[in-house]
């Protein structure tokens, strides 16, 4: 897939303004709203658990959107229990991936 999230290079600007990595047209709202972003064409990881989709985006600083789309157990008391135990242990992934200490918490 190209130009999804990033190809490895230095972020550079093209012709439109946009990014290498930007997918521009109606990803990209960066030049068309006051408010708008820079964004990236969605990369997707189709895995035995389930669906990652990752977009990039930037506003000024550059963030991630990681969304995960697995399937839940059918009893409502476990799909809940699961639910909140990914979120947390995703929450403990992403404060270790980026050398962050785990105390500031969920807000």
């Amino acid at each position: 897939m190209t130009r999804a999230l990033t190809d490895g290079r230095p972020a550079r600007r093209h012709s439109g303004g946009h990014p290498d990595w930007c997918e521009g047209g109606h990803h990209c709202t960066a030049l068309t709203l006051p408010t708008g972003e820079h964004a990236s064409r969605p990369e997707i990881w189709l895995t035995d658990v389930g669906r990652f989709i990752g977009t990039r985006y930037r506003d000024g600083r550059d963030h991630m959107e990681l969304r995960i789309v697995l399937n839940l157990d059918d009893h409502d008391d476990i799909a809940q229990a699961q639910c909140r135990h990914l979120m947390a242990l995703a929450y403990k992934v992403v404060c270790r991936a980026f050398g962050r200490s785990e105390g500031a918490g969920a807000r």
